[in-house]
């Protein structure tokens, strides 16, 4: 049930949505430039998983082009008078089979 949901616990692995690929358009050029130093023709969210913190955590698994995968790290914050922030935390590059496990905590 998702109201039992508890707060820090991972959801389980769900297909990306349009608001997940939001997300990966609004990162993708920290991506770029602070994390993999590369241009990326194709930034496609292909699953995602939550963790609800004050705001959410998302692992998103992004289909980057050719047989190159990345697992994202992004913040969410909660509405803040309207505004709501995205803050990538880290990019990890990953194999197409790779399993969508978050590998330690993000503080």
């Amino acid at each position: 049930c998702e109201s039992e949901r508890m707060t820090g616990q991972w959801t389980e692995i769900t297909p990306a949505t349009e608001e997940t690929q939001k997300i990966c358009d609004m990162v993708k050029s920290d991506a770029e430039t602070k994390w993999t130093k590369q241009s990326y023709e194709i930034f496609k969210a292909i699953e995602y998983r939550a963790q609800p913190v004050s705001g959410t955590n998302f692992l998103i698994k992004v289909h980057a082009g050719g047989s190159e995968y990345l697992h994202i790290y992004a913040y969410q914050s909660s509405p803040t008078r309207g505004e709501i922030k995205t803050l990538l935390k880290r990019v990890e590059k990953h194999k197409e089979g790779d399993p969508l496990e978050p590998i330690r905590p993000l503080n």
